[in-house]
C-alpha cells in the first residue's frame, strides 16, 4: 500500500511539473495583424500576415498545432517596394506583452533568396537577415539588438552570418559558441555546419534557375528552422534547431557579466519585456528578384522553461518507487555542451 501510494504521488508530481513546464503565456500563428507593432527604419517593409507559403512551394512548418490554418505564416521582406539602395530593416512584436522571469521564446523560421542573382552577380541583393529577441522594449533606441536577439543571413553572404546582441552590443567573434560568427568559420564540426550541412535547393513551385550558391555550408536557407531563445536566472541561451531536429547552443552567456572584449552595455541588460521578430537588409544593394527573396515565420510561443533537474528528479522518483531497489539505467538526451573560460561561455549546463 505504501508503495502505491509512493506510486501515486511520484505520478501527480510528474504531471504537475510537467505542465508547468509546458505552460504556454503566448502563443500566434502569425495569419492576423491586429495585436501586433511595428517599429522600422522607412517604410520600405512589409510584413504580410495570413500569407499561403505553399503557393512559393514551402512545406508546412515544424511547430504547427491541431486547428492551426495550414501553410499560413507572416512574410517579411524589405527594400522591397521603392527599389532605393539602403539599408532597411524591422521589428515586429506583440502589443501589450510583457515576460517576466523565466521564459523562452520559439518561433519556426525559413529564408529564401535569389539563387539565379546569385549566381550571375556574387549574390548583390541577396543577403537577408531574420531573428528575433527576449526584453525588447518598443519604445528602446534601436531597432537592432534591443534586448536579447539573435539574427542570421540566409545565404552565407556575410562575413558575420550570425550575429548577437545584447543590449545596444553586437557580441563579439570571441563569444560566439564556436568563436565565429561566419557560417562557415567553425568547420564542419561545428554548430552552423552541423545543423546546416549544406545540398538545399528551393522548392521547384519557385521556378528558380540558378544555383543556390553551391548550397554553403552553415547556411539556413529553403529549409525550416526553429529560434529558441530562453532566460532562466541569470542565464541567456540561443539555440537553434533544424529540420530534422537537430539543436545546437550558438550562444549562451550570463546576463550579469559585461562583455570581457567590450566592456559594455552596463553588465545587465533588462530581460524582462517583450518579444520580437525582426527582418533586415543591412546592405545598400538590392535583388531585382523581389519575389523570391523573403523571409516566413509562423508558430510564434512563449513558454515557461523546462525546469530539467526538477522534473528528471520527480521521474527518478517515480521509476524508484515502480521497481524498488531494481537499477535500471536511463539514456539521457544532450545538446552540445559549451566551452567554458570566457563570460560569455560560462555554462556547463547539459540540459536544453
Amino acid at each position: 500500500m505504501k508503495r502505491v501510494l509512493v506510486l501515486l504521488v511520484a505520478t501527480f508530481c510528474v504531471v504537475m511539473l510537467s505542465s508547468f513546464a509546458s505552460a504556454e503565456l503566448f502563443r500566434d500563428e502569425m495569419v492576423d495583424p491586429n495585436g501586433w507593432g511595428i517599429n522600422q527604419s522607412t517604410s520600405d517593409n512589409t510584413a504580410t500576415f495570413g500569407y499561403d507559403y505553399s503557393a512559393d512551394g514551402i512545406p508546412e512548418a515544424p511547430n504547427g498545432q491541431g486547428g492551426d490554418a495550414a501553410t499560413r505564416g507572416v512574410k517579411l521582406e524589405s527594400n522591397n517596394t521603392d527599389f532605393v539602395d539602403s539599408s532597411e530593416f524591422f521589428t515586429l512584436f506583440p502589443l501589450g506583452q510583457n515576460f517576466t522571469g523565466n521564459y523562452q521564446l520559439q518561433f519556426d523560421a525559413w529564408q529564401n533568396y535569389s539563387t539565379f542573382d546569385r549566381e550571375n552577380n556574387g549574390g548583390a541583393g541577396t543577403t537577408e537577415f531574420l531573428g528575433g529577441g527576449i526584453g525588447y522594449d518598443p519604445n528602446g533606441t534601436g531597432n537592432a539588438g534591443n534586448g536579447h536577439q539573435i539574427i542570421s543571413t540566409s545565404e552565407g553572404g556575410s562575413g558575420s552570418d550570425y550575429r548577437a546582441f545584447k543590449g545596444g552590443l553586437f557580441i563579439d567573434n570571441e563569444d560566439m559558441a564556436c568563436g565565429s560568427r561566419n557560417a562557415t568559420g567553425c568547420g564542419g564540426s561545428g554548430p552552423y555546419e552541423t545543423l546546416f550541412p549544406g545540398g538545399t535547393v528551393p522548392p521547384v513551385a519557385q521556378g528558380q534557375t540558378g544555383v543556390p550558391n553551391e548550397s554553403r555550408p552553415g547556411s539556413s536557407s529553403f529549409q525550416w528552422y526553429t529560434h529558441t531563445i530562453s532566460v532562466i536566472g541569470d542565464e541567456i541561451r540561443h539555440q537553434i534547431t533544424n529540420d530534422s531536429g537537430v539543436r545546437r547552443n550558438i550562444l549562451i552567456y550570463d546576463n550579469a557579466n559585461a562583455d570581457p572584449n567590450n566592456g559594455v552595455p552596463p553588465p545587465s541588460v533588462p530581460t524582462d519585456g517583450n518579444i520580437s521578430i525582426f527582418y533586415a537588409d543591412f546592405f545598400s544593394s538590392v535583388s531585382p528578384s523581389a519575389a523570391v527573396t523573403f523571409g516566413i515565420v509562423d508558430n510564434v510561443v512563449v513558454t515557461i522553461p523546462e525546469p530539467t533537474s526538477v522534473v528528471m528528479f520527480a521521474m527518478g522518483g517515480l521509476g524508484l518507487a515502480f521497481v524498488g531497489r531494481r537499477r535500471k539505467a536511463m539514456k539521457v538526451g544532450r545538446c552540445d555542451n559549451q566551452v567554458p573560460g570566457r563570460q560569455f561561455r560560462q555554462s556547463t549546463r547539459m540540459d536544453c
